[in-house]
């Protein structure tokens, strides 16, 4: 499992109270945590969907080209 962070200084005003007392309280708020990702089962749902679509057009060439090749045949 992956975790990404991201840190953002743009939602800060420029007038900040120069007081802070580390660097560490100035981007707390602006810290975000992105969800999980099992990049593993994604790429795998992703490949079953490409096979699935490739099964498909492969069933239609043939459905297409059936008639074609029956008639070529009774020639």
């Amino acid at each position: 499992m992956q975790t990404t962070a991201g840190v953002s200084i743009l939602q800060m005003s420029v007038n900040e109270d120069s007081n802070l007392s580390t660097q560490r309280e100035l981007f707390r708020p602006t810290t975000r945590t992105v969800r999980k990702t099992d990049w593993d089962l994604v790429i795998v749902k992703a490949d079953k969907l490409i096979s699935a679509a490739g099964a498909m057009a492969a069933a239609l060439a043939v459905l297409y080209f059936t008639p074609i090749l029956a008639s070529m045949m009774l020639k």
